[in-house]
């Protein structure tokens, strides 16, 4: 069972994205009067982004419509599990949250992914998500007999975003939402996860060459998994060496306190994990579960910083901090016109 618990709450945190952190921009220093004087006489022949043309008559220096970027994350956080069910080869669950007690559980991901995305508006982006990754989860359980356990999986993901981009002077808003969906291949379903972050910053321009530029933000971001997740496992696979004949004894005391239907399937289990504990095997036995879940503290304080080096490319990293969860980004951006 504390496999299970560990690869359901590893598989839904195990990709988050960040949004760009611009769009389109606008300066009233003289330094850059040129420069953007420029981009309203410019000949905007392109079809993305719609609304192009008319931003750069008006004075505002758009982001190459299309791009792709290259993605690390990673990212470390403690999830709370509410609620357990339980039932044994197909039959009827029972709840156990009453019975069963978890300490600290703390998911640590690393993702590597892939990001296309467009500019379908000068303050519109859409993108996808593409990649995989690992994930690394430290389960304590503390009643009925305590087991501390770390478990590593490997997934993929996919998922599909927006983001709405604006100014307000010389300050800048970008406020991002995706949905991601991890994908694991002893999960029957991919496990979606929604993220949504707002940002604020401020962008400082070379005054010799304009479009290489620093921006510097502040912001916001939070996270929700699917709260409940149903399925089924071998109980070799869940405890393939259980352990002596202590642990059982341990099990069988829990148990006797357990109102009956608990305690019928609480006894079933553990007649098999001491067949487990004894060297014999327990056949295809299986434990039904139905789980329900919540990240500790699903906010978090951002801040970045982002370099462009041109209008192709750009280099983006972001560290989120506080709350129960913290996670480091690095990304690199390739933008170019297209058609």
């Amino acid at each position: 069972m504390l496999k299970r618990i560990i690869l359901i709450v590893s598989v839904s945190l195990i990709f988050t994205n960040f949004s760009n952190a611009q769009g389109y921009g606008k300066s009233n220093n003289p330094a850059y009067q040129a420069y953007y004087d420029s981009i309203k006489t410019m000949d905007y022949n392109h079809t993305f982004p719609i609304l192009g043309k008319k931003a750069y008559k008006r004075g505002y220096d758009v982001p190459y419509p299309w791009g792709i970027s290259a993605v690390f994350f990673t990212q470390k956080q403690e999830i709370n599990i509410k609620r357990t069910s339980i039932g044994f080869n197909g039959g009827d669950k029972v709840d156990l949250s009453n019975y069963i007690n978890f300490g600290p559980t703390i998911a640590t991901t690393n993702a590597y992914t892939v990001r296309p995305d467009l500019w379908i508006l000068p303050f519109l982006n859409v993108y996808a998500i593409m990649g995989g990754g690992t994930t690394q989860t430290e389960v304590t359980l503390l009643n009925p007999i305590s087991i501390e356990t770390t478990q590593r999986f490997d997934a993929s993901s996919f998922g599909v975003g927006a983001t709405l981009a604006g100014a307000i002077g010389p300050v800048w808003i970008a406020w991002d939402n995706n949905y991601n969906f991890a994908d694991v291949d002893v999960v029957v379903e991919p496990i979606p996860a929604f993220n949504s972050s707002l940002r604020v910053g401020h962008t400082f321009m070379d005054p010799i060459k304009p479009t290489r530029t620093l921006s510097v933000w502040v912001g916001t971001f939070y996270q929700s998994i699917q709260n409940d997740t149903e399925g089924s496992i071998a109980i070799q696979d869940v405890f393939p060496n259980f352990g002596d004949g202590s642990k059982i004894a341990d099990l069988r005391e829990w148990a006797d306190g357990l109102p009956l239907a608990q305690r019928v399937v609480a006894n079933q289990i553990i007649n098999k994990l001491e067949d487990i504990s004894n060297g014999i095997d327990p056949g295809e036995a299986t434990i039904d579960y139905k789980l329900d879940k919540e990240v500790a503290a699903p906010f978090n304080l951002i801040f970045g910083a982002q370099y462009q080096f041109n209008k192709n490319w750009i280099v983006r990293t972001e560290l989120g901090v506080f709350g129960k969860r913290s996670q480091f980004m690095l990304n690199l951006n390739y933008r170019f016109q297209g058609f």
